[in-house]
């Protein structure tokens, strides 16, 4: 489509008719970018999930485990955004491997694989068959560290997934501008809403369509700006969707937290960090916190407005003569746009993932000197730029395999984090993975430091107080509630938790109180009437008990040896041993706990079944429980 690399001609139907075909056979070129892309990759075969949305969207995500949720699925949004193509694929892999963590990881891989190849086929077709520019593209593309997290993490399916058919829907435009056929267009139409239904980040698409019309030089007619209407629509009314879910999550930061001036920076602060990190992808990291409130910003934030006006000023004086360069810069900041933070989204200044599509826009300079020299040595790339390639290409390979193997458990991926860049919502998850260890030690230090680093880190004050509950320090435990909710008046889980403390100190209204709001705020809280549930418990009110426990097992999606446990507890307390003799054999059957055959033991010594109540006892005392001496003796030898 063009007679020298970066320079369109009028009308991609002329350059076809002109643009003679290059010599040689370039299958091997994809095919290469896949294998060292298969390779770099590898350690994801052996990763698990971790705990940071991986729950959310599959671990703890009831949802997606029967194809009879399908209007959940294509329905509701997941975190504040609306990817019900990205929710149906997920049950669809938990339908063929459960929660087999391997088949996830591969899935993901595919699509980065398929990802690879759109990148060649459209760098292709968009430059007119120029070969290297297309595989240098796709090479950087492929093995690039700054796309780990996009590939790696499993909750970030959506993210491989909306680029497929955002690539596609790219690639086939391309030939709809040649052919104007109906049936193109309209394939255009339906990849992009399948990528809008995959992760609402889409929206952008129409706007990387007229930069193809720019660098084509076609926004002078009528024509191309009236057939993006339906694709802007499009976009409209999911982005509107995707504001309100986000403001309904609490994601969107409220300005007087960032004032304009700090989000002005921020979002330029983005622009230059992508580029450094493309250039530079050293010490990379799943988290990278905003800087403190209410101090001043790092120079480097004052300094990226530069960047940003450079990018400006190259793209004016290549927009004519070397509009591939312009298109490029035009593609990285579209792609970008809606990831830098002039509006304050979540709460990362910048993150790996963002950069998976735009990252294209950095690569195609490169490329585009590397095509050039090619251009000018018959077709073939000097050994010395042959060689460069090759040592990049060896040195990105290396730092993405490492990269990779960060990702294989949430300790590992957090430990990463606090080491590259320490902040209170790493330390904070490194606590919780301490907590599965059954360490709390080590927790309460991890929540103690991400603390100090930021006095409203309430997941971390909350946790930390979970820890004084299970200490039974309830007073401190309140505390640290009460912090929370000074912090946000409205967070579930410590008046949940506040609830339960104040029912284990005796004050039986203030408990009732929180546990009964907890249970407003979230009515599928995975331990609300469980909680409420030992509360009617302790006040004797059984019956209330019973079911609230038997409520959680409904709300949870499934039945509990320990909620079970407890029921047979309320049973046993108005003397109905028959009732807790039966669930107690229940329970025993799906789980082998000391505390449950201790429970057994009781209700067949309240039975008159002696040998039985011993044996039970015995079993429960070799389990590691404390049974009174005297009982054992009360049941003969």
């Amino acid at each position: 489509m063009q007679g020298k690399a970066g320079n369109p001609p009028a009308t991609a139907k002329q350059a076809k008719t002109r643009e003679p075909e290059p010599k040689g056979n370039y299958a091997w070129m994809p095919v290469l970018c896949i294998i060292l892309a298969l390779i770099v990759y590898l350690p994801v075969f052996k990763a698990g999930f971790v705990n940071w949305d991986d729950d959310d969207y599959v671990v703890k995500n009831y949802t997606i485990t029967s194809f009879k949720n399908i209007s959940d699925i294509v329905s509701k949004p997941l975190q504040g955004n609306y990817h019900p193509v990205t929710m149906l694929l997920l049950a669809m892999n938990y339908a063929i491997s459960g929660l087999n963590a391997r088949s996830y990881h591969v899935v993901n891989l595919i699509l980065h694989l398929l990802n690879v190849l759109l990148v060649f086929l459209f760098v292709r077709r968009l430059t007119g068959n120029k070969p290297w520019l297309a595989f240098v593209t796709a090479l950087l593309f492929a093995v690039h560290p700054l796309h780990t997290e996009s590939v790696a993490w499993v909750s970030e399916r959506k993210d491989v997934l909306y680029s497929f058919f955002f690539l596609a829907g790219l690639h086939i435009y391309i030939r709809y501008t040649q052919n104007r056929k109906l049936t193109t267009y309209l394939a255009v139409m339906g990849l992009f809403i399948l990528s809008l239904l995959s992760k609402p980040a889409a929206v952008i698409f129409p706007v990387v369509l007229l930069a193809i019309d720019f660098y084509f030089g076609k926004l002078n007619t009528s024509r191309t700006w009236i057939e993006k209407v339906p694709f802007l629509l499009l976009s409209a009314g999911m982005g509107l969707l995707t504001l309100v879910a986000q403001r309904q999550q609490g994601a969107v930061a409220d300005a007087s937290i960032f004032p304009f001036v700090s989000r002005f920076f921020f979002g330029f602060y983005g622009i230059m960090m992508y580029l450094v990190k493309s250039i530079w992808p050293l010490n990379l990291c799943t988290f990278y916190p905003f800087p403190a409130v209410n101090q001043p910003l790092p120079a480097a934030y004052y300094f990226s407005p530069f960047i940003g006006l450079a990018l400006i000023v190259v793209f004016i004086m290549t927009a004519r003569k070397k509009r591939m360069i312009a298109f490029a810069i035009l593609f990285y900041l579209i792609n970008l746009a809606l990831v830098l933070q002039f509006l304050a989204v979540g709460s990362a200044v910048i993150a790996d993932r963002y950069a998976y599509l735009p990252l294209i826009g950095v690569f195609l300079v490169p490329a585009f000197f590397f095509q050039n020299a090619a251009d000018k040595n018959g077709g073939k790339p000097t050994v010395f730029l042959t060689s460069l390639l090759v040592v990049i290409a060896v040195i990105f390979s290396i730092l993405t395999y490492r990269q990779a193997s960060t990702w294989q458990n949430g300790a590992s991926l957090w430990e990463q984090a606090i080491k590259v860049a320490p902040s209170s919502k790493a330390y904070t998850n490194r606590g919780l993975i301490y907590k599965q260890e059954n360490k709390p030690d080590n927790a309460l230090d991890m929540y103690n430091k991400a603390i100090s680093m930021n006095k409203a880190e309430k997941e971390a004050i909350v946790n930390r107080g979970n820890i004084y509950f299970n200490r039974q320090d309830f007073e401190r435990a309140i505390q640290d509630y009460n912090a929370c909710l000074a912090i946000d008046s409205t967070m579930q889980k410590a008046i949940e938790n506040r609830g339960s403390a104040y029912g284990a100190l005796g004050k039986y209204d203030q408990a009732l109180v929180d546990l009964n709001k907890a249970l407003v705020l979230d009515p599928k809280s995975v331990n609300g009437y469980a909680n409420r549930g030992v509360f009617y418990q302790n006040i004797n009110q059984n019956d209330k008990a019973i079911a609230d426990f038997y409520k959680q097992m409904e709300v949870n999606h499934k039945e509990s040896a320990d909620l079970l446990n407890s029921v047979a507890v309320s049973h046993m307390r108005q003397n109905q041993f028959g009732k807790a003799l039966e669930i107690l054999n229940k329970v025993i059957g799906m789980e082998e706990k000391g505390p449950f055959y201790l429970n057994r033991s009781i209700v067949y010594s309240q039975l008159g079944r002696k040998a039985e109540a011993k044996a039970d006892a015995l079993k429960a005392q070799a389990m590691g429980v404390k049974v009174n001496e005297n009982y054992l003796g009360s049941l003969g030898k």
